[in-house]
């Protein structure tokens, strides 16, 4: 059964609108190697809360014994199937760290030393950037209580659900968006030269990787990467939840997308926030790159 499809939630949120928002908050960045450190810094925070949350969420469905079950069986331990759905949440946090590949927190600060060297900060000033403005924590803590959910409670579990893909779909559009305004349009300029004359891969867990391979991972202008595989576990969660839930099918729906909107709104709040601190932030006296 196919209730959940990304048009279901296109149809409701203008992503025209979304992506505006994020596009322009990177440019205003990256017009200044120390507001681009800014950027990173507030953006990696953010994400790097992503597999932990995730997980708490797989756990609360997969606590949710008997709630979710295959009518045409009988036998209650038969057709419990709430580990089926908590599995394909699962999956976006499970690829970490598997088969020697590094966590993508272990990435992004990569990509966030990287920008650093690149602005020519010191340790001190990268240290003052990041003590974490009241909002970007108030911010994560919605998130972490967005994905959270409740064992037992399906409209709970729902919404998170919904606010789970939404972190997937928008994710996918972020990263992408990123690589194209850092990359393309400004290619050969900026933080696209260094990474290209100056930056070098670095070795983790016996392989390489490029400062950029945080976003590569996750998305990228002229592709594809895990975000958009990880959206689509999503919407089996939530189809699966359809199938073997109780609960009509329109009520399910309508909660899924009140968690989806929930995510859109801080999503929206994180890039203005980012884009106020931008402007905001004193242009450093010496932008002279330094190669390390």
């Amino acid at each position: 059964m196919t209730v959940f499809s990304e048009n279901i939630f296109k149809e409701r949120f203008d992503f025209t609108v979304l992506d505006r928002t994020v596009a322009s908050t990177v440019r205003q960045a990256a017009q200044n190697p120390r507001t681009l450190y800014l950027f990173f810094q507030r953006y990696s925070h953010f994400n790097g809360y992503a597999s932990a949350v995730i997980s708490r969420l797989a756990s609360s469905i997969g606590l949710s014994r008997y709630l979710f079950n295959n009518s045409e069986l009988v036998v209650i331990e038969e057709a419990d199937r709430g580990m089926e759905i908590a599995a394909q949440v699962l999956s976006a946090a499970a690829d970490e760290g598997a088969n020697d590949s590094p966590v993508h927190r272990a990435l992004a600060q990569l990509t966030l030393k990287t920008v650093g060297n690149y602005a020519n900060l010191s340790d001190n000033e990268r240290n003052g950037i990041a003590q974490i403005p009241d909002w970007l924590d108030t911010l994560v803590k919605d998130v972490v209580a967005g994905y959270e959910g409740t064992p037992g409670d399906v409209k709970a579990l729902v919404k998170a659900m919904g606010f789970h893909l939404a972190s997937e779909m928008l994710g996918d559009r972020e990263y992408s968006l990123i690589d194209e305004v850092i990359r393309y349009e400004n290619r050969g300029n900026g933080f696209d030269q260094y990474l290209r004359e100056t930056a070098k891969p670095v070795k983790i867990h016996g392989h390489s990787y490029t400062p950029w391979s945080w976003i590569l991972i996750h998305s990228r202008h002229d592709g594809t990467g895990v975000e958009i595989e990880h959206s689509e576990y999503a919407l089996t969660a939530l189809n699966l939840a359809v199938r073997f839930g109780t609960d009509p099918e329109q009520q399910l729906v309508a909660w899924a997308i009140e968690g989806y909107g929930h995510f859109v709104q801080l999503q929206q709040r994180l890039f203005q926030e980012i884009a106020r601190e931008c402007v905001a932030e004193p242009q450093s006296a010496n932008n002279q790159l330094v190669h390390f």
